[in-house]
């Protein structure tokens, strides 16, 4: 726009050095020819050339500028007439321009108009054939505008090149709002409108180099919801997306009323706040002057987010659990700060939910070995480190063997033998048990194939399932390719699900249980009593045995409630038609009880350890396959010194 202006200038500017160029060339041949003219008649004056006056610098440059000569007496200006020796005949220069101004003001006038009504038709003709030119521009321009959701602005007595100009810088404008918009979406998340992780990390990463500078501290909040998955499940994720808006604007309350504030520019994002992923959050804290700044905090987080959450014309209730990192204390990187806080985090959901932790050393060097572990995991995995064992479950009367018990074991070629109470639930976690599961089902079921076909037709084995492998495997596709592969009749396996498991077990997982126990497959509960369970499922779930946890073995030895509750669940069952085990077994003082109570299946170190496949088929193979063949099943008689020693 300024270079059109600019041009506009020139071309004035031009005009008018020609306009005074034609004046200034017409006004001296109009002197010259009125001076030379015979009619010539002005009152003259005469005077000797000794009496006029010197001209001045100026009056030379007029003199020369009107081509004529002038002299000057009286200090008026006069223009030479004629000069002769005698005399000098001048005429007052003003009295001469006069008359010829007046006699230019007619031609001068005229070229005026001519000059003007030039100048506007070539304008006109200019602005017309611009107009052809810009006015797909403008349209384009307003197109523009629409496209990033603005109205036009109204510019109908605007040239085109005006409405272009202020199409443009509109356009401008605009073009800067989304581009703001833009970068910010590109770092922002789209639901609750906080940053993402990695410009929370790009951010605490400079506010860390400056604590580091200033030999300062400064903390992170690792904020994770409690209970958010039953709110998805109970009422939907539209629901649970208007949680998390509404968990955010409780904790960006909390940053104001704390002045925990990146900038006081409210147009600025609040780079200390994060919503990192799911129901996760992350709150910075700038500086630590007070050790208990942080725990004061993280204790008006938790009150904050346990006030009921209004969902339309309901109300949802959930907690969080919050971990506590401190730099340079916990780390000395933004990865390692938000990592240590979330170890932290996951100690507070572990002790009871709804609560905070502080990130210890301690924390460290579990992570580290869960990580250690998980790794080598894989690597057992594909390397065959894994192996069974297998634990009979026999009938008190005869010590008949009713099933084996397949049990994992992990010799790692370094660390030793890992306990499954290690290993399992890092398999579980981290979707390890899939695979690993896969294995163990496979083995058992071709074990027991190789076991019935030498004359345990009457004996079953058991596989314990995970509830990750239920979410994740189609339960009954899964167990039935394993069966038809290993050849082994699926009446002689058994599926042990924890009780916990069936808290939440959708109907299609109910139903192909179902199916599997068509097939003759036995579905067991395992560590009843523990997983808080409704007693209906005993009504309602595909079940065929129940498994007593050994804590109530233990405890019915010596606590009257427990002997009690023992009881009932062994009467109740038994009009189930249910098959009840009891588990954990260690004293004979247990195993008399048991018996008292009605209890005929029993599992325990009393009876026997886990043994090898080896161990199991020299004890019960060489029994005779003639005792096979009557019973279709072995005897498991526990040692007499172990039974004596008790």
């Amino acid at each position: 726009m300024s270079s059109v202006r600019a041009k506009y200038w020139k071309m004035l500017g031009l005009l008018a050095l020609i306009f005074v160029i034609f004046t200034y060339v017409l006004f001296v041949t109009e002197l010259a020819r009125e001076v030379k003219s015979p009619f010539f008649n002005y009152p003259e004056e005469t005077f000797t050339l000794s009496e006029s006056q010197p001209l001045t610098a100026s009056d030379e440059l007029v003199s020369s500028a009107l081509l004529l000569p002038l002299a000057k007496h009286n200090d008026k200006l006069l223009l030479i007439v004629s000069n002769k020796q005698s005399a000098t005949r001048v005429v007052p220069l003003r009295n001469v321009t006069y008359v010829v101004m007046l006699s230019l003001l007619f031609p001068l006038t005229a070229f005026i108009i001519i000059s003007f009504v030039v100048f506007t038709l070539a304008t006109n003709y200019q602005r017309s054939k611009l107009d052809k030119i810009l006015a797909p521009m403008c349209e384009q321009a307003d197109n523009l505008i629409t496209t990033f959701g603005h109205e036009r602005s109204e510019k109908q007595s605007y040239s085109s090149l005006s409405k272009l100009n202020l199409s443009l810088e509109d356009l401008t404008k605009y073009a800067k709002l989304y581009q703001t918009k833009a970068e910010q979406s590109s770092y922002c998340d789209k639901l609750t409108s906080l940053i993402n992780r990695h410009k929370f990390l790009e951010h605490i990463n400079e506010q860390i180099s400056k604590s580091s500078a200033q030999k300062t501290k400064c903390g992170l909040l690792f904020i994770d919801l409690d209970g958010f998955k039953q709110v998805n499940d109970s009422f939907g994720h539209s629901f649970g997306d208007e949680v998390l808006i509404q968990v955010a604007e409780r904790l960006q309350s909390i940053v104001r009323s704390q002045n925990l504030n990146f900038s006081t520019n409210e147009q600025d994002k609040e780079y200390n706040l994060s919503r990192l992923g799911g129901d996760e959050f992350t709150l910075f804290i700038e500086t630590i002057d007070d050790p208990e700044r942080t725990v004061n905090i993280a204790k008006r987080v938790l009150k904050e987010l346990e006030r009921d959450f209004v969902l339309g014309n309901k109300l949802v209730k959930i907690s969080a659990s919050i971990g506590i990192a401190v730099y340079p204390d916990s780390a000395n990187s933004p990865e390692a700060l938000v990592q240590m806080a979330d170890v932290a985090m996951y100690r507070a959901k572990n002790e009871g939910r709804g609560i905070y932790r502080i990130y210890s050393p301690e924390m460290g060097s579990k992570l580290r070995r869960y990580h250690y572990l998980l790794e080598e995991m894989r690597l057992g995995i594909a390397s065959n480190s894994f192996f069974l064992t297998f634990q009979p479950i026999i009938h008190v009367d005869g010590c008949a063997i009713s099933y084996f018990e397949a049990l994992v074991r992990w010799q790692h070629p370094i660390e030793g033998l890992v306990t499954p109470a290690e290993f399992i639930p890092i398999a579980e976690d981290s979707n390890q048990i899939l695979v690993l599961g896969d294995w163990i089902l496979n083995e058992a079921c071709r074990q027991m194939a190789a076991w019935y076909h030498a004359g345990m037709t009457k004996t079953k084995i058991s596989v314990n399932v995970s509830g990750v492998q239920l979410k994740h495997r189609s339960i009954y596709d899964w167990v039935m390719e394993a069966v038809n592969k290993s050849g082994l009749p699926a009446k002689s396996l058994m599926l042990e699900i924890t009780e916990s498991c069936f808290i939440d077990i959708s109907d299609n997982i109910i139903d192909e249980l179902e199916k599997l126990r068509s097939e003759g497959i036995y579905i067991a509960i395992d560590d009843f009593g523990t997983g808080f369970s409704s007693l209906s499922v005993l009504a309602t779930l595909p079940v065929d045995v129940l498994k007593i946890d050994r804590m109530f073995v233990t405890e019915a030895s010596k606590n009257e409630k427990y002997r009690k509750i023992l009881k009932s669940i062994v009467e109740l069952s038994q009009r189930l038609n249910l098959k009840v085990v009891a588990e954990g077994i260690e004293e004979v003082i247990q195993l008399e009880l048991l018996k008292s109570l009605g209890v005929v299946y029993i599992q325990g170190y009393l009876i026997s350890r886990p043994e090898s496949s080896r161990n199991v088929g020299n004890k019960v193979l060489r029994q005779g396959t003639n005792h096979l063949a009557h019973m279709g099943t072995g005897t498991w008689s526990p040692s007499t010194s172990r039974v004596i020693n008790q």
